[in-house]
């Protein structure tokens, strides 16, 4: 019974170390940049936010402007 458990430790251990190991291999050095507390991001959203509302307040007064 004894040797059981200890069979089953070793199999959790080596599927939790092949888990480990995957997933280490399989991400990228984008996964960890894109983080939303980082500086750049919220620079480069606070940008984009800035850009598309100026860009949408300029086609709506020339189409006002139009009518």
């Amino acid at each position: 019974m004894d040797n059981n458990n200890d069979n089953e430790l070793e199999v959790n251990r080596k599927n939790r170390e092949d888990y480990e190991k995957l997933m280490k291999e399989s991400s990228t050095q984008l996964d960890g940049y894109w983080d939303k507390d980082n500086v750049f991001v919220k620079i480069l959203l606070i940008g984009l936010l800035v850009i598309i509302a100026v860009g949408s307040f300029y086609v709506i007064s020339m189409y006002l402007s139009n009518k």
